[in-house]
């Protein structure tokens, strides 16, 4: 691995550190993370492009890393999930979780964490 492709690399890592530390903040947007690295929003895109990555494909996967991860604590509730996501509403997380996974998140949790039913109602 080259030093451009080491670069790059930490410059995606810290795209999503980025987008990590703004989720539980509300959404997160393009303007900040830039912002945030010093450079303009159109410089970000340039610099994710150059990975064959895009802003929105990092959101996504961060927000269902993060999503997998909260499911597993049970005592979250499915709404509180969805807002540490940046998501405004629960259907609008429903939904892209469904994309990721397939299924529902409170199906995923009652089928893939077994013992979770009682936390995917609340």
């Amino acid at each position: 691995m080259g030093p451009d492709t080491q670069a790059a690399l930490a410059f995606s890592r810290r795209v999503r550190a980025l987008i990590a530390d703004s989720l539980a903040g509300g959404r997160v947007g393009v303007e900040a993370v830039a912002s945030r690295l010093s450079m303009s929003r159109h410089t970000l895109y340039k610099k994710l492009k150059e990975e064959d990555l895009t802003f929105f494909d990092l959101l996504n996967e961060v927000r269902r890393e993060r999503a997998l991860h909260y499911l597993r604590e049970r005592e979250r509730s499915l709404a509180e999930v969805a807002e540490l996501l940046g998501f405004s509403e629960l259907s609008a997380f429903s939904r892209a979780f469904k994309r990721w996974m397939g299924k529902p998140p409170a199906q995923f949790r009652s089928q893939v964490l077994p013992g979770a039913e009682l936390a995917a109602g609340h």
